[in-house]
């Protein structure tokens, strides 16, 4: 077994789809924030991309404030709205125009663009 294939058996997916996989893995069962690698695995390169910890903080930024700021359910962040396939599409295109497109504004402006084009299930959501 590589490298690639045990971070996929071993990791907790966030995202999955045909294209992508969003993953996290813990440093030896610790979950903390500084010892968690996340990675995207681009289906069809074959290639698991390691997150740097620009794009980490970006995401969890964003997470934070569609809860915190806008009312969304940690569940909600993950099923109900695009964020983590536009992130794993960027992430998969690192350097490339849809990765400097997606990480042009402040990850404050990135959540509210969500939490208004989201689908809010939750009515206590607010923007």
């Amino acid at each position: 077994m590589n490298k690639t294939d045990a971070i996929l058996n071993k990791g907790q997916k966030l995202y999955e789809d045909d294209a992508y996989i969003l993953l996290w893995t813990k440093f030896f069962g610790l979950s903390l924030l500084a010892l968690t690698s996340y990675y995207v695995y681009d289906r069809q390169k074959q290639r698991l991309i390691k997150l740097i910890s620009r794009e980490k903080t970006y995401l969890m930024s964003i997470s934070y404030y569609l809860t915190h700021d806008y009312g969304f359910s940690p569940k909600m962040v993950l099923e109900s709205i695009s964020l983590f396939k536009d992130f794993s599409i960027a992430v998969a295109d690192r350097g490339g125009e849809t990765w400097k497109s997606f990480f042009a504004e402040t990850a404050k402006d990135k959540a509210r663009t969500y939490a208004v084009r989201g689908i809010r299930k939750d009515k206590k959501a607010k923007i």
